[in-house]
């Protein structure tokens, strides 16, 4: 074999290796008279710095540990593979629906503040803190914001097991109702035509933190990428980063890198 073909396996093999480190755990989980396993998926890179734990909008469950090799997928795979980034990824899924089928706006995503759901948070980060010794970050977007927001409401010790939070294109209803003391950024694209997370709701939201926090508090615009012409835009287009998502990604790096460099 010659020099130049053993570089270029090497580069190969450099490019492929962030994807050899996906671990599934299925997490013990005990609320009540429930026992059960919450499903996860772990994406880790060497010399990383923090654990970023990602809870998927939508209805949340995504049958994720299910599929053979997953990999992470949209704006995951963009921080994963972004060159200088030193993140690792948990993905929190959900082995049922966390959307009802009827009721208003508020109703229909009562699961996502019910207790049960943010115990299932609260052991996700306590399993991923013990295991990696590492800060853990908060990620949601869409639906997931709610949970987020939710498990910051119904405790202020919750603060105490997590160094940040990101809201991605959060929903409309997201709020805040704690004073916080951790890095926050609400990052949103600039023209989400989804009227269920309108920028003006993100707006409002950031406002809402900035008043409350004693921590850096940040706002950050998506502008590049573009709408498409079919389906419907609260899973697709400018909601989801459509061809904007390398933005949001340094977007989110650029946040993570400055609230763990003190």
């Amino acid at each position: 074999m010659n020099k130049h073909m053993k570089i270029i396996i090497g580069l190969v093999l450099l490019a492929t290796c962030n994807f050899l480190f996906a671990q599934t755990y299925q997490i013990n989980f005990e609320h009540g008279s429930e026992k059960t396993q919450i499903p996860t998926v772990f994406w880790s890179k060497p010399n990383s710095k923090v654990v970023l734990i990602f809870i998927p909008g939508g209805s949340g469950s995504f049958g994720i540990t299910k599929k053979i090799d997953p990999k992470p997928s949209w704006l995951l795979a963009e921080l994963f593979n972004y060159t200088n980034s030193s993140i690792d990824i948990a993905f929190m899924d959900s082995q049922f629906s966390l959307q009802g089928d009827v009721g208003d706006s508020y109703t229909r995503w009562a699961a996502r503040r019910e207790l049960a759901h943010i115990e299932r948070i609260k052991t996700v980060i306590n399993f991923y803190k013990a295991m990696t010794s590492k800060p853990i970050f908060l990620i949601g977007h869409s639906n997931g914001s709610l949970s987020i927001a939710e498990f910051l409401n119904q405790s202020s010790d919750h603060q105490k097991l997590i160094s940040g939070v990101i809201f991605s294109g959060s929903r409309n209803e997201t709020e805040l109702k704690q004073k916080i003391s951790l890095p926050v950024l609400v990052l949103h694209h600039k023209s989400d035509p989804n009227r269920w997370t309108t920028p003006s709701a993100a707006q409002n939201l950031f406002l809402q933190v900035q008043q409350k926090s004693s921590s850096i508090t940040e706002l950050q615009w998506v502008e590049g990428g573009k709408d498409v012409t079919w389906g419907d835009p609260t899973h697709t287009g400018r909601h989801m980063y459509n061809e904007a998502l390398d933005e949001a990604a340094q977007s989110i790096q650029k946040f993570l890198e400055k609230v763990t460099s003190n």
